[in-house]
């Protein structure tokens, strides 16, 4: 028979390994979401893999326009091989800034755009839906959503883009012109980059730094 000390012990155990596994990862409590493999489509699959590709054409882009300063500016925001292994954010209220590089000459362009552009920082949101994270840009002319997918040291995202005046989001796979994929990786302690390489409109790259609010 186990003495009452040693009984003790062992659910004091128990419960440390209890708190420890839901500890940092709210995201998959009580819920299994499927890998990001299964999910993605064929094209976006080779986009992803394409993510070094945009980032080199895009710097070379915004180099040969003679606007490395504004890139500079940005800092890690802007450099490539910026991210480090880190744990995804939190659900909750962040704040976050786009930036879009890269000239489109694949005939997907809509409309004449700078090499560089980069918008104002704006109120953006991370909350759990059926077992992921999901990053919610806000609002804005151009709105960028959807659910990140534990993948090692990142988070593969795969989402869509909603326009002005569109009150509701498309489900990802629905429209190809709409949907966004990309990965989001730690710059440092509380911020994070999503990068989305080739997206369907106006540059070959988009960036967004996350930061707490």
């Amino acid at each position: 028979m186990m003495s009452k000390p040693a009984g003790l012990a062992l659910m004091t155990v128990a419960a440390l390994l209890s708190g420890c596994a839901g500890k940092g990862s709210p995201a998959t409590a009580g819920v299994q979401a499927p890998p990001w493999q299964t999910v993605i489509r064929d094209a976006d699959r080779k986009r992803l893999a394409g993510l070094w590709g945009a980032w080199t054409r895009s710097l070379a882009d915004v180099q040969q326009a003679g606007q490395a300063d504004k890139v500079g500016a940005l800092g890690t925001m802007a450099v490539a091989d910026a991210a480090i292994p880190g744990p995804p954010p939190r659900p909750g209220d962040y704040r976050c800034r786009s930036v879009k590089m890269g000239n489109r000459e694949d005939g997907t362009i809509r409309t004449p755009s700078p090499p560089v552009m980069a918008g104002a920082v704006r109120p953006c949101r991370i909350t759990v839906r059926k077992g992921l994270l999901f990053f919610d840009q806000g609002n804005g002319d151009q709105r960028v959503a959807g659910a990140l997918y534990p993948d090692g040291d990142r988070q593969v995202f795969l989402g869509t883009l909603a326009l002005a005046g569109e009150s509701g989001l498309m489900r990802y796979g629905t429209d190809a012109e709409r949907d966004q994929v990309g990965v989001l990786r730690a710059l440092g302690e509380q911020r994070w980059r999503l990068e989305l390489p080739w997206p369907m409109w106006q540059s070959n790259l988009q960036v967004i730094e996350i930061v707490p609010a």
